[in-house]
């Protein structure tokens, strides 16, 4: 089975280079984006089964990526990442779409846990 192909959307390369190295680790294939602008390429050039999606990026807000894949019909599991407390955030991000929701400060097993748990809904997985 082909390793999961996943999009890490995150403008901190230190938070970025953590959770790639454990998704990787764990047997996925990792797309780094640093920015919004980025991010929303990977995901219409095809080819991604999840997104992790930092919602404060520059170019774009992830929830702003996520308006975009919407509105052309990208449709692919969406993990949002965020610093941001407001439940309106929250909210909004899970209204577009995102199927989960991450705070930050965040523990990395837990987000792999949540990866997942994605994936296993798609009929995939990771190796560890």
């Amino acid at each position: 089975m082909a390793a999961p192909r996943i999009l890490v959307a995150e403008d901190d390369r230190v938070v970025s280079t953590l959770v790639t190295r454990s998704l990787e680790s764990a047997g996925a294939e990792v797309m780094p984006a640093y920015d919004g602008l980025d991010a929303y390429e990977a995901g219409r050039g095809g080819g991604i089964d999840l997104a992790l999606l930092d919602q404060v990026m520059p170019g774009l807000l992830g929830a702003e990526v996520l308006h975009r894949w919407n509105e052309e019909g990208i449709r692919l599991p969406v993990i949002m990442i965020s610093g941001l407390t407001d439940e309106e955030d929250i909210v909004a991000c899970l209204e577009l779409g995102a199927v989960d929701f991450v705070r930050k400060p965040f523990n990395v097993k837990e987000v792999l846990a949540r990866v997942r748990v994605q994936l296993r809904a798609l009929g995939l997985s990771m190796n560890s």
